[in-house]
C-alpha cells in the first residue's frame, strides 16, 4: 500500500528528515507518525504515576504552601466558640 503526497512543501519536508535521521521516506513518515501517536496518547491520557512520584509531588506542593512546618499547637474549643460557629438566628440562644 503506498502513501501519495500531494502537499510538496509536506514532501520536501519528510525527505530532510529522512535524510536527517539516515532512513527511507516510509521509515520517517512511520517514526513521525508513532512520536505524534505517543505525544497524543500522554496528552489525552496521562501515564499512572508511581508511588515515588506521588510522594515527591506531595512533598513538593507541601514545602510550597507551607504545609511541611511543624503545626502549632490547637487550643481545645470551647461551648462558645463552638456555638459562634452556626448562628441560629434566634437572638436568645446566639447571645448566650
Amino acid at each position: 500500500m503506498g502513501i501519495f503526497i500531494k502537499n510538496p512543501e509536506t514532501e520536501k519536508i519528510v525527505r530532510e528528515v529522512a535524510a536527517l535521521r539516515g532512513m527511507t521516506i516510509t521509515g520517517a513518515i512511520d517514526a513521525l507518525a508513532r512520536e505524534a501517536l505517543a505525544q497524543d496518547r500522554l496528552r489525552i491520557a496521562p501515564r499512572k504515576r508511581t508511588l515515588e512520584e506521588m510522594r515527591a509531588a506531595t512533598a513538593d506542593f507541601r514545602r510550597a504552601t507551607g504545609l511541611d512546618k511543624e503545626p502549632k499547637p490547637l487550643r481545645p474549643i470551647t461551648k462558645a466558640d463552638w456555638d459562634a460557629l452556626w448562628p441560629t438566628g434566634i437572638p436568645e440562644i446566639d447571645d448566650a
